[in-house]
């Protein structure tokens, strides 16, 4: 392959298709490589919520709130119906253990001015009226949204294609290419060779091993995480439900964790997630199987919160790689090697995705964009030699 691109992507999620799209938008010739299928990783096991109240009260909050504004305009901006709608949020303390938390997440909502309303008794069973009462003790509201994740990530990559874009599904890199100290391209594990002016790393959870080929420390990390969906149901939930209890117990390195979020998707499916657990902890056979003390656990979570789903059929489940970050804030900006861009271990993903793509695009035309990024990369080390 002897063409030079202005941009290689890598990664066919969120913030690689958005990344992509506004690239190719932006009159940058790019290459866009996913290891497998488009949204087959972690981006295609979201629920699509467009998540505001749990996010993160550092640097990244504002990022969050430009994203969720941005998400609103994207079924015009994509000239698709990607599934956009008003969606209400519940994070439920279940135990009065996890009050202090809830209560810490809605004050600060609150005085950073999002309209976060407290819930419980009457009020909450009114809102979701099929939570079995007394089994949450209070909750925090808020009206965020939702996209159908395939939908959208299709669009980015149709409209990309418009404008140029090449995707190549089914092509793995093998290595990040460095030449004379700067990051011209990717090797596959083919062998072909790709290079590109830049090169935007946008692969979840294998972040980090990529850019260890470019002899960077990459703090992504990642770990088992399981969720089913049920049969089609007629409107049953009103909102996505979360427990409070996930905030501090999910994606911890010390052991497996489960604790209920559920929504219902635009066709009528139940979503119910989450289980997490280290990949060092789970065997190599196991990796990509879904573990039955996880099903266990997530049937009990479900009847003991709805007991009127008794009966409910289990379609199927995925076990994906979820990436993360041990501080919540994701590695995005330009790394210490010149030529390469990071965008990784974003804490919620599908509503900072398209501010995301256009930051991205801003650093690859003017070398600049409407946020600090050096606040997102002053962890990004370089591997000893």
């Amino acid at each position: 392959m002897n063409r030079q691109y202005g941009a290689i992507v890598i990664g066919g999620g969120y913030f690689g298709c958005a990344s992509a799209y506004f690239l190719a938008k932006a009159g940058v010739s790019t290459l866009l490589l996913e290891e497998k299928e488009i949204g087959r990783g972690a981006s295609g096991a979201n629920f699509g919520n467009v998540q505001v109240q749990d996010a993160s009260m550092s640097q990244s909050y504002d990022l969050t709130l430009a994203g969720f504004a941005r998400m609103k305009t994207m079924a015009q901006e994509l000239e698709c119906d990607i599934g956009y709608q008003p969606y209400g949020s519940l994070i439920g303390a279940e135990k009065e253990e996890h009050l202090p938390a809830l209560q810490e997440l809605y004050d600060t909502k609150r005085q950073a001015g999002l309209e976060v309303r407290w819930v419980q008794g009457e009020e909450l069973q009114a809102i979701e009226p099929n939570l079995a009462p007394g089994a949450v003790i209070a909750a925090s509201y808020f009206e965020q949204g939702r996209i159908y994740p395939f939908h959208y990530l299709y669009a980015l990559v149709r409209q990309g294609r418009k404008h140029g874009l090449e995707v190549r599904e089914g092509a793995c890199v093998e290595s990040l290419l460095v030449e004379g100290g700067r990051c011209t391209g990717v090797v596959l594990t083919d062998g072909t060779l790709c290079r590109g002016e830049q090169v935007i790393v946008a692969a979840g959870s294998g972040t980090r091993a990529l850019c260890a080929t470019a002899g960077l420390d990459v703090p992504v990390c990642s770990v088992k995480a399981e969720a089913f969906v049920t049969e089609a149901l007629q409107p049953f939930l009103r909102t996505y439900y979360s427990s409070a209890a996930f905030f501090a117990e999910a994606h911890s390195q010390k052991g497996a964790s489960t604790s209920l979020c559920i929504g219902q998707s635009h066709y009528g499916n139940l979503l119910v997630a989450e289980t997490s657990k280290p990949h060092d902890e789970v065997s190599q056979a196991g990796q990509d199987c879904t573990s039955l003390e996880h099903l266990r656990n997530i049937h009990a979570q479900l009847l003991h919160f709805f007991p009127v789903l008794e009966h409910i059929q289990l379609l199927r489940s995925w076990v994906v790689p979820s990436p993360y970050t041990a501080s919540y804030e994701p590695i995005f900006g330009r790394a210490p090697v010149p030529g390469l861009i990071i965008a990784a271990g974003f804490k919620s993903a599908a509503v900072v995705s398209a501010v995301v793509g256009e930051s991205v695009a801003g650093l690859v035309m003017k070398d600049t964009c409407n946020w600090d990024l050096s606040l997102y990369t002053k962890d990004v080390q370089r591997l000893s030699s």
